[in-house]
């Protein structure tokens, strides 16, 4: 008999009941309390009363308002942006391609609070273009951008990065034969592209457009930086009510977005599951781009083509140049008459400015490792044994997914803003720990759903081959079954890793003066008419751009390894 194997057994049921407990202590409890503290107050249900005093708040009802049209608009506004994208790149023949697909994709690493700011400093009322445009119209005003449009603006051209990345792999599995078809017919340009080309993507088009609207009615960051004093979203309003302590109101408010945000995954897994059946070829002949033959048509969609090139490079390419000019000069010149590498020695070397970069990588880093530890143990398990457990547990580790952040946080506060048994005791509430705990349980479901599809993509042979020649569990799983998910465990870390770098709602509500994260130093700095502050902020947005590359250019090569070579025949 093998020795170890009542050691695994021990082993093995002691790391179950450690997964059950975190589930249920950081996962089920805090979603339970904010539920309880929405509908119950001194064991009466109240949810009526609260419901009655959040209808007769006159900021709510505004943020209801704003958060409706807003959302709205913004789906307008980004499907007309994010289509045009697609049909530039996957369609017509544009100059310049290569340049469009890197301008078109500086969403993916210049987004959220870090690209809030961004633009709050290109076009704000110290920002450079808002001087430039001043110099020849002097009557607008100096804080043109603050306030509904400069958020609507800003979500038109940052929530365009599900259309870069889904629909033009949709557009890229179009048959090119029946578009050949329709043009031998006489159809025209606009006929191909309404009656053949637009209902093969329409299943991915609608859940991308499901997809934008999800992001747009939980925006935070943008509504923050760039709202101003009079323009306030939902997302905004739950913070205000659990600052003014009423975590009733705030988890009432957060639970009715949570179930708008639950009913949109719904709808848009309904239209992905539709997207199976939606007919096609078995081999697609690809899309040749083609050329408008008309001088003008070409010539507009060029201009058009390049001046979105304009709106995504503008704000990046200044946020780097000012990064390294003299703080005086920011809000005063245009274009930087002198650079230096003060602002950056100042962060490096200065604790305070330090602290919001070594705070974020810290807590990322461990909320990461915790997060990675519990998927590489608890997906195994699911897969391994199936029945009411580990399906429950399945589903579970999903919750964060549908569930908005902010529903999250208030969960957690309510759950440990007082001793807590299941953790001893502890009132992490107001500590250290409770940031990188939420951090971690966000981080969790994108771990789980890509490491649950790498562990069932293992061959069985391999475990049964290594189980008859007498090799323990626990031997199988570290030199088998690990190197061969060592790969997808790199990206998604790498991947989780960024997300987490610039998280701003769930920071918003847990953070404190022990833990300040960079996103609340830069939306703090953002707000702030201190130029030195500006300096500062511009170098944290550099370092969050710059860090997300590297982290995604480390993690494609460790994780892919070399791209396959070229062979001579």
């Amino acid at each position: 008999m093998n020795r170890a194997a009542p050691v695994e057994r021990v082993v093995y049921w002691i790391g179950v009941a450690a997964l059950i407990w975190i589930v249920i202590t950081f996962l089920i409890l805090p979603l339970v309390a904010s539920l309880h503290a929405a509908f119950f107050k001194d064991g009466s249900l109240v949810v009526g009363q609260i419901a009655s005093e959040l209808s007769r708040s006159r900021r709510v009802r505004a943020a209801l308002w704003n958060t409706l049209w807003m959302t709205s608009a913004t789906m307008v506004t980004v499907t007309i942006v994010g289509m045009f994208q697609v049909v530039v790149l996957e369609y017509f023949h544009v100059r310049g391609r290569a340049l469009l697909k890197i301008a078109y994709a500086t969403p993916l690493v210049f987004g959220g609070v870090v690209a809030a700011a961004g633009y709050n400093f290109t076009y704000g009322p110290s920002g450079a273009v808002t001087h430039l445009v001043k110099a020849a119209v002097s009557s607008l005003p100096q804080a043109w951008f603050i306030g509904w449009f400069g958020v609507l603006f800003t979500h038109t051209f940052l929530m365009t990065n599900f259309y870069y990345l889904f629909l033009r792999a949709a557009m890229r599995r179009v048959d090119y034969a029946t578009i050949e078809a329709a043009r031998s017919m006489g159809a025209s340009e606009y006929t191909i592209l309404w009656r053949v080309v637009l209902p093969a993507i329409m299943p991915t088009f609608l859940a991308v457009t499901l997809l934008t609207l999800y992001t747009a009615i939980s925006s935070f960051a943008a509504p923050q930086v760039l709202g101003g004093r009079d323009f306030h979203m939902l997302s905004q309003m739950v913070l205000t009510l659990n600052s003014l302590r009423r975590p009733d109101m705030a988890a009432l408010l957060a639970l009715m977005m949570g179930l708008c945000l639950m009913a949109l995954i719904l709808l848009s897994q309904y239209f992905e599951a539709r997207g199976s059946y939606v007919g096609g070829a078995k081999a697609t002949a690809p899309i040749q781009l083609r050329k408008i033959c008309s001088p003008i048509g070409n010539a507009v969609l060029h201009l058009f083509a390049y001046l979105l090139v304009a709106i995504y490079t503008v704000p990046i390419a200044l946020v780097v140049l000012f990064s390294f000019a003299p703080a005086a000069s920011i809000g005063i010149e245009v274009i930087p008459s002198s650079l230096t590498l003060k602002n950056y020695t100042r962060v490096f070397t200065e604790g305070s400015a330090f602290l919001p970069f070594f705070n974020s990588i810290v807590m990322s880093f461990v909320a990461v490792s915790a997060a990675l530890v519990v998927t590489l143990f608890a997906v195994p398990v699911i897969l391994g044994r199936r029945s009411w457990l580990t399906r429950l547990l399945d589903i579970t580790f999903f919750l964060p997914w549908v569930v908005p952040s902010i529903l999250l946080a208030v969960g957690l506060i309510v759950t440990f803003d007082s001793p807590n048994p299941l953790v001893g005791n502890a009132v992490l509430l107001g500590g250290y720990w409770l940031l990188p705990i939420g951090y971690a349980i966000v981080a969790l479901p994108l771990m789980v759903r890509f490491l649950r599809a790498a562990f069932v993509g293992i061959d069985p042979a391999y475990n049964e081959a290594a189980r008859s020649m007498g090799a323990t569990g626990l031997y199988r799983y570290r030199r088998i079954i690990l190197p061969i998910v060592a790969p997808t465990v790199i990206l998604v870390a790498g991947m989780a890793f960024n997300d987490l770098l610039s998280e701003y709602p769930l920071s918003a509500f847990l953070y404190n003066v022990n833990n300040k994260p960079l996103p609340i130093a830069i939306v703090d700095s953002s707000l702030s008419v201190d130029p030195e502050q500006a300096a500062l902020n511009l170098v944290y947005v550099n370092l969050i751009m710059v860090f997300s590359m590297a982290i995604i250019l480390l993690a494609e090569r460790i994780g892919l390894g070399k791209g396959p070579e070229t062979t001579t025949l």
